[in-house]
């Protein structure tokens, strides 16, 4: 018996081994089918990927839309223009975290393409503890900078009190909002498009019917409006969080028991910064321009509101595929197949193009239609009608940016999208803007200062992605 035993233990551990072999294998080969986008057709695995985006993008701005057209058509034009106030100062408060949402998802990609389970693994825990501090701040800060702000560009008075109130509750409920943002983008850059896509089409017809029983049914005001967003967008960062505490198996991540690297967090940081201050530089020239915007008057900061409500419809092909790109390039350069990277670019630049140019041809032509649907102020239509064709044009050219600024980013060059955005999206627009407004007193003439400054940073970004000063980043990846 005591000669039998070692033999009896040394079977079991053996046979320990090959089951622990067993599922380790079954997980990769799991993880495989996900979206390896290192191998196969690559124009059918940017569509494959990209859809989801493009249709999830779609359904994330509805948040906006329906908020708009029933703040339109039930409360008035002020409370439409207090939601556009809002807007630029929000996006200037979150552009700094946003970056963490870009850092994760190059740090996932390039891990996952380089086949680094330990690097993925950090990076996922990292990017969820990094989601926690940094929404509880921002929460913290906007609430305390918001009423200050709002003055500041001289916000009229009958719309300060409607703008305070909305984002009082927005700023509220942004940590739970934060997780869905975050969490979806970890997985995308496993290759995963489709689950957050099912979790935001739920959430949005969860908004629609909250916005419609708080605005039309309890009459609460743009109070209702702000709570349907924050609850909808709540539930969608909850669901993901479960989903993928619960998928850790299907995409190879295991995160239990690990604890946070903050080393990696730097990384995260070091590649995340920049893309947060380029969306708050970015921000910082919309500010300045609601504060030439307010000048004009109710009517225009209503017809720039809904505006920008249209805008991000319109620039939906390449902001999907600019997210496309970056977890295309971060898991091409991981496995460091550049062919398959700079050709993958290429074409993403021509789908993203050909279905922005069909898009914004719409609004060219259609845009009172557009407009009306908003509200049904004649001047408004008519300001926002001649707004939406001289943006048309530059929709066109700011695609190059929007693409390439995705495409080096998935190296985790994201220094490049920030100069062009400061010198040519805030030095050179606000500049403009302001010299030819006070030049004629023509407010249309923002826009035009707008497509010309998205040109430049275009010309620019293009510049530096054909001379390939991107590449360089790629020997620091993996």
């Amino acid at each position: 018996m005591p000669e039998t035993a070692p033999i009896f233990t040394n079977h079991l551990k053996q046979k320990r081994s090959q089951t622990k072999s067993s599922e380790r294998t079954s997980v990769q080969l799991t993880r495989n089918r996900q979206a390896d986008m290192t191998e196969g057709n690559i124009i059918h695995q940017l569509l494959v990927f990209c859809w989801p985006l493009l249709v999830g993008n779609i359904f994330q701005q509805l948040y906006n839309t329906v908020n708009a057209i029933l703040l339109g058509n039930y409360i008035g034009s002020d409370a439409l223009a207090a939601i556009g106030v809002f807007n630029p100062i929000n996006n200037l408060l979150l552009g700094l975290f946003s970056g963490i949402s870009t850092g994760a998802t190059v740090l996932v990609s390039q891990s996952y393409g380089a086949k680094n389970n330990e690097k993925l693994n950090q990076s996922v825990l990292v990017a969820i503890w990094m989601t926690i501090l940094g929404g509880i701040f921002i929460s913290i800060v906007g609430e305390t900078v918001m009423n200050p702000l709002l003055r500041m560009i001289g916000t009229p008075a009958e719309v300060f009190t409607y703008a305070a109130e909305y984002s009082r509750i927005m700023f509220f409920g942004l940590v739970t909002m934060f997780f869905y943002n975050i969490l979806s983008g970890i997985l995308r850059g496993m290759g995963d498009s489709i689950i957050p896509l099912l979790f935001l089409i739920f959430s949005n017809i969860l908004n629609v019917g909250l916005l419609y029983f708080f605005i039309v049914i309890l009459g609460t005001g743009i109070k209702g409006a702000a709570y349907g967003t924050v609850i909808s967008e709540t539930s969608a960062g909850i669901l993901t969080f479960i989903y993928l505490l619960r998928s850790q198996e299907k995409y190879g991540i295991s995160i239990k028991g690990l604890k946070p690297d903050w080393q990696i967090g730097k990384q995260m940081i070091n590649i995340g910064l920049p893309a947060g201050l380029q969306t708050s530089i970015f921000s910082v020239g919309f500010l300045l321009q609601q504060n030439l915007i307010n000048s004009f008057g109710p009517t225009v900061i209503a017809a720039y509101a809904v505006v920008t409500r249209i805008d991000q419809f319109a620039m939906l092909p390449m902001n999907s595929f600019a997210v496309g790109i970056t977890a295309f390039v971060g898991q091409n350069t991981g496995a460091r197949k550049m062919n398959r990277t700079i050709e993958g670019i290429k074409q993403t630049l021509i789908l993203s193009q050909s279905l922005t140019i069909a898009l914004v041809s719409i609004l060219f032509f259609f845009g009172a239609n557009v407009m009306a649907l908003f509200t049904k102020d004649l001047a408004v239509v008519q300001s926002g009608k001649l707004i939406l064709r001289t943006l048309s044009v530059g929709y066109i050219l700011v695609n190059t940016y929007t693409v390439l600024s995705g495409a080096v980013r998935g190296v985790g060059d994201t220094v490049a999208p920030l100069l062009a955005s400061f010198i040519c999206n805030v030095i050179i627009r606000v500049s403009l803007a302001y010299f030819l407004v006070k030049m004629t007193g023509n407010y249309q003439l923002i826009f035009v200062s707008i497509s010309f400054s998205w040109a430049l940073a275009s010309a620019f970004l293009w510049i530096y992605y054909k001379k390939g000063f991107w590449q360089k980043k790629i020997r620091g990846i993996i």
